[in-house]
C-alpha cells in the first residue's frame, strides 16, 4: 500500500511521545492548598453605653484577606439583649423570664399561693400544679432560685447598661417539673413588680381568651406594575410570609393598588385562608382606585377626600405640622415616634416594605374570636387600636394592654413559635414545571405529614411523595411535577403548598408564571411583497413535535385566508424555540392569526408598497470613537445612539426640528453625584424605562447595518445583560416619516417585568404650554399640557395605541403607535427642572408594558412626525393599519 503523506506518522508519534513524558513528569505535582483553620477572622465589639441615647449594640467585626471587612450584629448577645430592652418597656426592668414559662403554665391549671415558707412550700408541692411568688431572701426563695440558676446563666454574657440601675431589682420567671408536676416561680425581693408581673400574666391570658392573633404585612411591596425593579412578586412575598404566620397583607408598592383585584383572585383560586388589600400611601383600603392619578394629587386634602370619597383611610407621619388639622384616620409608624404611637389615642399602621429590605417589620392585631378574619374584622382592629407594630429586633410600639402581652409571650418564645407555627421551616419554588419543596423541622421531636398542593384547573399536579416524615433537625426537599393545559398559558398560576402534620397545618405560596405558547408582535408593519414575521412558541405539552400554522386575512373580511403557512417546531417541553416565517404578501392591512397547541394569537399588519429610497450611514458625531447611525430620507433624519440603543434625534426636515428633546452629548449637570449612574440620566431621545435607573442608561450596544439600500433601510442593536437579551430592529420606511422600533426580550430576571418605552418629547424651539398632548382614553380624546410651576404625571387606560403631542405654535405633530392591548397602561410624565436627575422641561409617553419570561417577548413601536395637525398624522397612521383598537 502507497502511503500519500509519510512525514505525518512520524510527526503524530513524536507529539504522542511528547505528551507522554509531559504526562509523566506531571504526575508528581498537585494543587496544594495554604493550610488555614479558619479563613474568615471574627472579632466582637460591644458597646453598652451612651452616645445621643442609651444603647447596648453586640457587632461581630468579619475581615478575609485583610481588604474585605464589614459588620453585623452578633446574634446571640443581640437577641438577649433585646429581652431585656422589652422588660424594661414592660415597666418590669428586672425581668428575667424561663423560655416557656407562659406557654406551660397557660397549658395547665394552677393555684396560686404567695411567699410561703419553707415548710408550706414543702406540703404544696404535692399538691399538684401551684405558681409559687417568693422573695429570694426567704429560706423557700433561696431554695427554688438554687434549682434554676443555669437557667439565667446567659444574663452573664452582655453587659446591658440596664444592669447598673440604682433601683435594678429582678424578677424571676421559672418553673420545676416532676413527671406531670408543675411548680412555677416568680421570684423577687420586689414585691410591687412581682404582683405587677401576676398582674401582666392575668390580661395576657384574658386577652388570648377574647382574641386571636393575626399577624400580618401592612404596606408590603412589589414591582409588579411597575417598570422601576425590585425583587419580589406578590405570590412570592404572601408565600414568605405564610411561611412566618402572617394571615393578611396589604400592598402598597408603586402601582400595586392597580393589582388589588388580581392578588385576590390569585389567593381565592387556591382557596388560601388570608385576607390581601392594597393602596398607596397615605391611601389604603378603598373599596376600589378608580381614577386614582398618583402623580397628580395636588394637594393633602386630595388625597384625604379620595380615600374617604371609596371608603377607605389616609395616614399621616407622627410629625407633619402641614398635616395638622386635616382629617387623616391615624399614623404611620416611624420608630422614633414611640411615645406618640404607644399613648396617643390615633390608630396607626407600621409598613413592611420591599423584600430587598428584609421585610423585618410586621403587625400584630387582636381579633375577637367570633369573627371571622377578613378584610372588615382586619380594619376594624387597626382602627380600634387593638393592634401592635414590631419593628426588626421585636421592638414592639402600640397600646400598653396589647403591647405588653405580646411582649410577655416574646419573652417565652414558645408560644408565639408554636402559635404561628415557625417551627416547620417550609418554602416552595418553581424549577422549569417542578415544584421543589423544602421543609425543615426545628421542633424537639420527629414529625410525619403530608404534602397537599392546590391548584387551579389550569395545572395537574403530579403523583404526591405521600407521608413525609422529618427528625429533628431534618430538612427534605421534595419534588412534584405540575402538567399546565392551555388555559394556564399567558398568566400567572398561583401554587399554595400545604403541610399537615399532628392536627396542624402550615402552608406558603409560589407560581408557575407562563407566557402565551406563540409570543408575536401584536402590531407590525413591512413594505411587500416578503413580510418577515418573527414568532416565538413556547412547548407546555409532551410533544416534541407540532405544526404552528399561519393565517392571514384581510381587515374587512375574515371569512377566508389570502395566505397560509405551517411549519414544524420539534422543542422538549418547558423549553420555547424562536421561529420566523417570510409571509408572500400584497400591499393592505391584515389580521394574521398564529396557531399552535391549541392556542391562537392576533396581529395587526400593515403592508405597504415597496417605494421610496432612504439612506443610512455611520458616523461619529461626538468623536468618542463610538459610531452613531443616521437613517435619512425625504421626510426625516433619525440618529440613532449605540449607547443605550436609543433613538436621539427624529429631524422633522420641512421644520428643521428635532421633536425629542436631547441633551447627548452634554453631561447633565450633576454628573459627578455619588453614585450617579443609579438614578435616571438624561440622554433623551426614544429611549426604554428598563429599571429605575435604566439598565439600558449607558450600555454600548452591539449594533450593525442589516439594510443599507432600497425601499427601508435597518439598523440593528442587540445586547446581554447577564443572561437577558434585548435586541432592538430600527427601520426607515421609504419617503415617509414612518420608523419602526421593534423589540426583542428574552429575559430571565423576574424583577425585569415591566418595559417603558418612551419618546422624550421637546416639540419645536421649547417645551412650554403651547403644547398640546393628546390621548386617547376610554371615554374620548383628551388634551393635556405643560405646568409652568410643576411636574406632574398621569395613568391611563387607553381605547386606541397612540399618543401624540402637536406644537401649535410651529405647527408640528408627532404621534406614537403600539399595540393597545399589550401595555398594563399608558403613562404620561410631564417633566420640570426642578426634577433634580433630569433639569429639563419636556413630556414623555411610556405605554408601561409587561416581560414575560421563558420565551421571547415581541413588542413594535412605531414614531410619525410631521407638520401640519394632528389628524393628518393620525389619518396616515390608520392608512398603514398602525392604529389598534380595543
Amino acid at each position: 500500500m502507497k502511503r500519500l503523506f509519510p512525514g505525518i506518522t512520524v510527526f503524530v508519534a513524536a507529539i504522542f511521545i511528547q505528551s507522554a513524558t509531559f504526562g509523566q513528569g506531571l504526575s508528581g505535582f498537585n494543587v496544594k492548598s495554604i493550610d488555614s483553620e479558619k479563613s474568615v477572622i471574627t472579632q466582637t465589639e460591644h458597646f453598652n453605653g451612651y452616645t445621643n441615647h442609651w444603647q447596648d449594640n453586640y457587632t461581630e467585626w468579619h475581615r478575609y484577606g485583610n481588604m474585605f471587612k464589614m459588620g453585623m450584629p452578633e446574634l446571640e448577645p443581640t437577641v438577649l439583649q433585646s429581652k431585656v430592652d422589652i422588660a424594661e418597656d414592660m415597666g418590669i426592668p428586672g425581668l428575667l423570664m424561663q423560655e416557656g414559662f407562659i406557654s406551660t403554665l397557660f397549658s395547665h391549671s394552677y393555684k396560686t399561693v404567695k411567699y410561703p415558707s419553707a415548710d408550706e412550700l414543702g406540703k404544696i408541692i404535692g399538691e399538684g400544679n401551684t405558681l409559687v411568688i417568693t422573695d429570694p431572701s426567704s429560706e423557700a426563695g433561696k431554695l427554688l432560685e438554687s434549682k434554676a440558676l443555669h437557667v439565667f446563666e446567659w444574663k452573664n454574657r452582655i453587659q446591658s447598661h440596664q444592669f447598673d440601675a440604682i433601683d435594678y431589682e429582678e424578677v424571676k420567671a421559672f418553673y420545676l417539673v416532676n413527671d406531670n408536676n408543675f411548680l412555677f416561680v416568680i421570684s423577687s425581693s420586689a414585691k410591687e413588680q412581682a404582683e405587677q408581673l401576676l398582674a401582666l400574666i392575668e390580661n395576657t391570658r384574658s386577652l388570648l381568651d377574647k382574641y386571636k392573633l393575626a399577624k400580618g404585612w401592612f404596606g408590603v411591596s412589589s414591582m409588579l406594575k411597575s417598570v422601576t425593579c425590585e425583587a419580589g412578586h406578590p405570590l412570592e412575598l404572601i408565600g414568605k410570609g405564610l411561611n412566618e404566620g402572617v394571615s393578611w397583607f396589604i400592598f402598597d408598592g408603586y402601582m400595586d393598588f392597580m393589582a388589588k383585584d388580581e392578588i385576590a383572585n390569585w389567593v381565592e383560586e387556591v382557596d388560601l385562608p388570608v385576607v390581601t388589600d392594597a393602596g398607596f400611601s397615605p391611601v389604603y383600603g378603598c373599596e376600589n382606585y378608580d381614577g386614582l392619578q398618583v402623580q397628580n394629587m395636588a394637594t393633602k386634602d386630595a388625597w384625604i377626600k379620595y380615600a374617604h370619597e371609596r371608603g377607605g383611610y389616609a395616614f399621616r407621619p407622627v410629625y407633619d405640622p402641614s398635616s395638622d388639622g386635616l382629617q387623616y384616620d391615624g399614623y404611620i409608624v416611624h420608630e422614633g415616634n414611640k411615645e406618640q404611637i404607644d399613648n396617643e389615642d390615633v390608630p396607626f399602621v407600621n409598613k413592611t416594605g420591599y423584600l430587598s429590605g428584609n421585610l423585618t417589620s410586621s403587625m400584630v392585631l387582636f381579633i375577637e374570636k367570633e369573627k371571622p378574619l377578613s378584610r372588615e374584622s382586619v380594619w376594624e382592629a387597626i382602627l380600634n387600636r387593638q393592634e401592635v407594630a414590631v419593628l426588626e429586633k421585636a421592638n414592639m410600639l402600640g397600646p400598653a394592654e396589647f403591647r405588653n402581652a405580646l411582649q410577655l409571650l416574646y419573652l417565652d418564645r414558645y408560644f408565639l413559635e408554636n402559635y404561628f407555627g415557625d417551627r416547620l421551616n417550609m418554602e416552595a419554588r418553581l424549577e422549569g414545571y417542578d415544584l421543589v419543596v423544602t421543609l425543615k423541622n426545628y421542633t424537639s421531636a420527629s414529625i410525619s405529614g403530608k404534602i397537599n398542593v392546590g391548584v387551579s384547573s389550569a395545572l395537574k399536579v403530579g403523583d404526591n411523595p405521600g407521608t413525609i416524615v422529618l427528625d429533628r433537625n431534618e430538612e427534605k426537599q421534595i419534588r412534584i411535577p405540575l402538567m399546565p393545559n392551555k388555559e394556564a398559558m399567558g398568566r400567572t398560576n398561583p401554587v399554595a403548598v400545604k403541610f399537615s402534620w399532628d392536627e396542624k397545618e402550615k402552608s406558603t405560596l409560589t407560581m408557575l408564571d407562563l407566557p402565551p405558547v406563540a409570543s408575536i408582535h401584536q402590531l407590525l408593519y413591512a413594505h411587500a411583497p416578503n413580510v418577515h414575521f418573527p414568532v416565538t412558541v413556547h412547548n407546555y405539552t409532551d410533544k416534541e413535535s407540532f405544526p404552528v400554522e399561519i393565517k392571514v386575512f384581510e381587515k374587512e373580511n375574515r371569512k377566508k385566508a389570502v395566505y397560509e403557512l405551517t411549519e414544524t417546531c420539534k422543542i422538549p417541553t418547558a423549553s420555547f424555540k424562536d421561529m420566523a416565517f417570510d409571509l408572500k404578501l400584497e400591499p393592505g392591512k391584515y389580521l394574521v392569526e398564529v396557531s399552535a397547541l391549541g392556542c391562537s394569537y392576533e396581529s395587526q399588519l400593515g403592508v405597504g408598497k415597496a417605494e421610496g429610497r432612504p439612506y443610512v450611514y455611520e458616523m461619529d458625531l461626538n468623536s468618542d470613537g463610538i459610531n452613531e447611525y443616521r437613517m435619512e430620507n425625504d421626510s426625516v433624519q433619525i440618529t440613532l445612539l449605540r449607547t443605550g440603543a436609543r433613538v436621539i434625534e427624529y429631524i422633522v426636515k420641512s421644520k428643521n426640528d428635532n421633536v425629542l428633546f436631547k441633551a447627548w452629548p452634554e453631561k447633565t449637570i450633576n454628573h459627578k453625584r455619588a453614585f450617579r449612574e443609579r438614578g435616571y440620566y438624561p440622554y433623551g431621545g426614544f429611549e426604554d424605562f428598563l429599571g429605575q435607573a435604566s439598565m439600558e442608561t449607558h450600555r454600548i450596544y452591539d449594533a450593525r447595518i442589516i439594510r443599507e439600500e432600497g425601499d427601508y433601510v435597518r439598523v440593528e442593536m442587540e445586547t446581554d445583560y447577564f443572561g437577558n437579551r434585548l435586541k432592538k430592529i430600527f427601520t426607515l420606511y421609504g419617503n415617509s416619516p414612518l420608523l419602526e422600533v421593534r423589540f426583542a426580550l428574552t429575559f430571565k430576571n423576574p424583577e425585569a417585568n415591566v418595559l417603558g418605552p418612551q419618546p422624550i418629547l421637546e416639540i419645536g424651539e421649547t417645551h412650554g404650554t403651547e403644547d398640546v398632548f393628546t390621548v386617547p382614553e376610554m371615554d374620548g380624546n383628551k388634551e393635556y399640557r405643560m405646568r409652568p410651576e410643576e411636574y406632574y404625571g398621569m395613568a391611563f387606560n387607553i381605547r386606541e395605541g397612540w399618543n401624540a403631542g402637536y406644537d401649535t405654535r410651529e405647527d408640528i405633530t408627532f404621534v406614537g403607535a403600539f399595540p393597545v392591548k399589550q401595555p398594563l397602561f399608558l403613562h404620561m410624565w410631564m417633566n420640570h427642572p426642578r426634577n433634580g436627575d433630569a433639569p429639563h422641561y419636556y413630556m414623555e409617553f411610556q405605554p408601561w408594558t409587561p416581560i414575560i419570561q421563558k420565551s421571547t417577548m415581541h413588542f413594535s413601536y412605531y414614531l410619525w412626525g410631521s407638520s401640519g395637525g394632528l389628524q393628518n398624522s393620525l389619518d396616515a397612521l390608520r392608512e398603514k393599519n398602525l392604529i389598534t383598537t380595543r
